[in-house]
């Protein structure tokens, strides 16, 4: 039988405290986690900003008022008869070149947090890796760390493919009509909650055997969650992220050093977390070696 959820937690939870009480990289861990929420947190606030660079860029259309008055002689001018620019950065004077500066900048800002984030995030996936071995917890061998992130990234990535361009194909459709939106939507939701669980085991099953192949073995890894059951496998899926988000919730809800104790405690999220999927894996891979009969 598969590992319960209770007893997922409990032993989720001593690996973790035991990491904790061994492990001497958590500051590094900290910063990364602290990276990674500093360049989302910057690319937000970069595509916002963009956006508002745009509106400011966009041309004024259907001017009602006629009138000006001049700068000059404090006189009332008429300015019907005023040329309409089309260019999309079109502004006056020093509006142009601020909208101008603040498009740019923005662009600028977002590649550099998206690149900073990416980077911050492939030394992370590396190390969460080691969690799914169940390896000794340090960052020796950081450029194997950090090229075994960035292979993960890519296998979960191509996991999210299908779903993604499906999702997009059905945008195509007759969108208006409710039936059709509620199709679509079980659809999107079928097939992100099979690309989700796929990704994770692919993740796992990866780090055990060290191989990119061994990340595609879709019949091994369908075979892996059908011992432990997909609805079970959901169920116990849910379950643990409605626990940790409302972890996440409740510090973030402390004034003042919430989103630090969030960004302190991410390290710790982040290991329960991988740890807690990789004894689901092994508990359904310790049921294919046991019951033959369900191999293959």
């Amino acid at each position: 039988m598969a590992i319960s959820f209770g007893d997922n937690l409990d032993k989720s939870f001593a690996y973790t405290n035991g990491a904790f009480k061994k492990f001497s990289g958590w500051f590094i861990l900290i910063i990364l986690s602290a990276i990674i929420y500093g360049a989302t947190f910057a690319m937000v606030f970069a595509m916002i900003a963009f956006f508002i660079g745009i509106f400011m860029a966009l041309p004024v259309s259907g001017v009602t008022d006629i009138t000006a008055i001049s700068t000059e002689t404090g006189s009332y001018v008429d300015i019907s008869t005023a040329p309409v620019m089309d260019s999309v950065f079109y502004t006056a004077g020093a509006d142009a070149m601020l909208s101008g500066l603040l498009i740019g900048g923005m662009l600028i800002l977002m590649l550099a947090a998206t690149i900073v984030m990416l980077l911050a995030s492939f030394f992370l996936s590396g190390f969460i890796l080691r969690v799914y071995r169940g390896e000794e917890l340090n960052f020796k061998s950081p450029g194997k760390m950090f090229w075994q992130g960035i292979v993960y990234f890519v296998i979960v990535f191509i996991y999210m493919i299908p779903y993604s361009i499906v999702s997009e194909l059905l945008m195509y459709g007759p969108i208006w009509n409710t039936g059709y939106l509620i199709i679509t939507g079980c659809i999107n939701i079928f097939l992100c909650i099979l690309s989700t669980i796929l990704a994770i085991n692919a993740g796992i099953r990866y780090a055990k055997e060290g191989k990119f192949s061994a990340a595609f073995q879709i019949g091994k890894l369908c075979s892996i969650i059908s011992n432990i059951g997909w609805l079970r496998y959901l169920g116990h899926l849910i379950l643990f992220m409605i626990i940790i988000g409302a972890v996440q919730l409740l510090l973030m809800m402390i004034p003042f050093i919430g989103v630090l104790l969030l960004v302190v405690a991410v390290p710790f999220i982040s290991i329960y977390q991988a740890k807690f999927f990789a004894n689901l894996y092994e508990s359904g891979e310790a049921l294919e070696e046991t019951d033959p009969a369900a191999a293959e």
